[in-house]
């Protein structure tokens, strides 16, 4: 085949793909992107395993309901969401800290609600305090980055609108101020 009948066909692909994609948002025209693999560290997800059927276990048991559970729910996917974002050399340093310190915040036994005294119903506050870290994170790292990462059911930027918006009747006004600090610094 000639280099001339070669270039045409080439031509008319493009121009194929370019009517395609004219009617997309400008998100979706990108050259695809090479997923980058990343690997959960075992006890990351030794950690959500365990998280997951805890919280669930306890829906059941206790038969919470759906406005909370769906909240608490949220929790194990946040965590990996974090982790992942840690390990992802994409992501700068900046973005990484502040995905280390709720990564920290979940783990750790001392918090604002603890799961100590409340069971499941204490990672209420771990899952705000994921979510506003993530808003933070989503000013300096591509957002394309922090979907590739999201395992949950619901679209990523629905779920931080909507936890957001409840944060206040999830946790209160006091504790939220309170993460607000720990993530953004004083204000007051």
């Amino acid at each position: 085949m000639s280099d001339s009948v070669q270039q045409g066909e080439k031509r008319d692909t493009q121009e194929e793909a370019t009517k395609q994609t004219a009617n997309l948002p400008a998100i979706l025209k990108k050259e695809p992107v090479e997923l980058v693999p990343i690997e959960i560290p075992e006890e990351h997800q030794r950690f959500y395993d365990k998280l997951r059927k805890k919280i669930e276990a306890y829906i059941r048991e206790k038969g919470v309901k759906d406005s909370i559970a769906q909240y608490i729910l949220l929790a194990p996917d946040l965590f990996v969401l974090l982790a992942r974002l840690l390990a992802d050399k994409r992501v700068p340093m900046q973005a990484k800290t502040i995905a280390g310190i709720a990564i920290a915040y979940f783990i750790s036994p001392i918090d604002f609600i603890p799961e100590a005294l409340l069971g499941p119903l204490g990672l209420t506050d771990d899952v705000v305090l994921a979510v506003y870290a993530l808003r933070k994170i989503l000013v300096d790292v591509d957002e394309w980055i922090v979907r590739e990462h999201w395992n949950g059911q619901d679209d990523l930027l629905e779920v931080i609108t909507r936890v957001i918006k409840s944060a206040d009747n999830l946790i209160g006004k006091k504790v939220l101020n309170k993460i607000q600090d720990v993530l953004f610094g004083k204000k007051r």
